[in-house]
């Protein structure tokens, strides 16, 4: 092989092989922080939103699980004791009591059924410095009302604290038939 030939192979792995050293990270080495957006505080403050922590997209698929299963039981011992949702329709639901309640009816009206669409984990630092962990996710959400079933997009940001679901908040909108 040509002098040459041999230079512009090696320059050629060497510009091959750029990424996997760019993209390497020793064990235990810290990562630093992507901010992903922006929150409001109350008091006006920017606080910055992070990535999350993916084990709350977990908690929040096995909650989503249960309520497709109507594991009442399940859902409530999900609940941390000062749970708050807020529903699409206006309706605030306070504490694991009150949301077994609203379920039971929800389940027995119109049975529905909840397809994900997308789970996004993330957590935003309050001004005392604590760390919020929420999951921002996207389900269609199938009711069956009167023998026909009737869809709704649904985007759900959850708050996720101690391994439990502490508040959900809920924005819908209806899918036309035609869609």
């Amino acid at each position: 092989m040509k002098p040459i030939n041999k230079i512009i192979l090696s320059i050629s792995i060497l510009l091959l092989a750029q990424p996997s050293f760019a993209a390497h990270h020793e064990a235990g080495e810290k990562h630093e922080k992507i901010v992903i957006g922006h929150e409001q505080s109350s008091t006006g403050a920017k606080l910055n939103i992070y990535g999350g922590d993916l084990a709350t997209v977990d908690i929040w698929g096995a909650y989503i699980t249960a309520h497709n299963a109507r594991d009442l039981d399940a859902i409530h011992k999900a609940n941390a004791d000062d749970f708050m949702g807020w529903a699409a329709n206006g309706v605030i639901v306070d504490g694991p009591a009150a949301h077994t309640a609203f379920l039971k009816e929800w389940f027995a009206a119109s049975s529905p059924k909840w397809t994900m669409k997308y789970a996004i984990a993330n957590e935003v630092a309050d001004e005392d410095g604590g760390v919020q962990q929420w999951v921002t996710s996207a389900y269609t959400v199938t009711d069956t009302i009167d023998g026909k079933e009737v869809a709704s997009e649904e985007i759900y940001d959850v708050r996720i604290e101690n391994g439990k679901v502490k508040n959900i908040y809920v924005a819908a909108r209806a899918v036309i038939p035609t869609e």
